[in-house]
C-alpha cells in the first residue's frame, strides 16, 4: 500500500448529482455509484490499481469495485461523495464488507501515509500503530495464497534481476566495456526500477525489497564510481525510494 493523491471529482458528480444520485439511493438502494465517468477517475487516481493491496484491477480482479471508505449502509448520506470513494479490487472489498472505519480507523491511502503505520518483514505488513493493524485484519492483507505469496513472488522477481545486473555488469566489465553490454546493463536496471514506481503493481513490496538489498545497494556504488550511473536511473531510484515501507 502506498500514499495516493486523488483526482478531482469527475464533472458527472456535481452537487445536483450526487444530491440525486443520493436520494435514488435511499428510495430504492439502487447502485447508483456503478458510473463509467466515477469509476474512469477512481482508477486514474491510483493508476488502475487497488487501493489497498495494489494489484491491477483489471488484470487480477477482472473489474473495478467502487469501494465505500464508510460504509454505505451505516452512511447514506456519503454514498457518492468523492471523498468516500475508493478504487478496489473485489478481494479487499469483499474482505473489508461493512468494517466500522470510525470506531475502528483503518488507512484510507488517499488520505494517510501508509508508512506511518506499516512495516514489512517476509513478505508480511506488520503494524506500527494500532490503524496499522486494524487495516491488516480488516482487509486481510497477510492472506497467504492471495497477498504474502505474491509479494514473495514479485520480491524474487526483484532479487533474481538484482543478480542478473551483477552478472550483466561483470560482463561488460571483463568483456571490453563495449557500449552494447554497457546498454544491456542500463536498460535492464531501468527496467528493474520501473517495476518499482508508483504507477506499477505492488510498487510498496517491489521497492522495499529492492532497497532493502545489501547487492543493489552495492551495485549501485559500484556504478557510481564507473560513470554508469545516469541522471535518469538516479530519479528513478530515489522515486521508488520514497515508497518503501520499514523493514522490521
Amino acid at each position: 500500500m502506498i500514499k495516493l493523491e486523488k483526482n478531482s471529482a469527475p464533472s458527472y458528480l456535481d452537487a445536483s448529482k450526487v444530491s440525486e444520485l443520493t436520494k435514488e439511493f435511499k428510495d430504492s438502494g439502487k447502485n447508483v455509484w456503478n458510473h463509467d465517468a466515477i469509476k474512469k477517475s477512481l482508477l486514474e487516481s491510483s493508476n488502475k490499481k487497488c487501493a489497498y493491496c495494489e494489484c491491477n484491477i483489471n488484470v487480477e480482479s477482472n473489474y473495478l469495485e467502487v469501494e465505500h471508505f464508510e460504509d454505505k449502509s451505516s452512511t447514506p448520506n456519503k454514498v457518492v461523495e468523492w471523498d468516500n470513494l475508493l478504487p478496489s479490487c473485489k478481494r479487499c472489498n469483499g474482505a473489508k464488507g461493512t468494517h466500522d472505519v470510525i470506531s475502528d480507523p483503518i488507512i484510507n491511502p488517499f488520505k494517510i501515509d501508509p508508512k506511518e503505520h506499516l512495516k514489512f518483514k517476509l513478505y508480511r505488513l506488520v503494524e506500527k500503530t494500532a490503524i496499522g493493524k486494524n487495516t491488516i485484519d480488516a482487509l486481510n492483507l497477510n492472506h497467504s495464497e492471495r497477498a504474502v505469496f505474491k509479494r514473495f513472488e514479485i520480491g524474487e522477481q526483484v532479487i533474481s534481476a538484482v543478480n542478473t545486473s551483477w552478472d550483466r555488469y561483470n560482463h561488460w566489465s571483463t568483456s571490453g566495456k563495449s557500449t552494447r553490454s554497457k546498454n544491456i546493463l542500463i536498460g535492464g536496471l531501468e527496467g528493474l526500477l520501473l517495476e518499482c514506481q508508483r504507477e506499477a503493481s505492488y510498487s510498496a513490496t517491489s521497492s522495499t525489497v529492492l532497497h532493502s538489498d545489501s547487492k543493489y545497494i552495492e551495485l549501485v556504488a559500484v556504478l557510481k564510481s564507473e560513470g554508469l550511473w545516469s541522471d535518469d536511473l538516479e530519479i528513478l531510484h530515489v522515486n521508488s525510494a520514497k515508497l518503501t515501507l520499514e523493514c522490521a
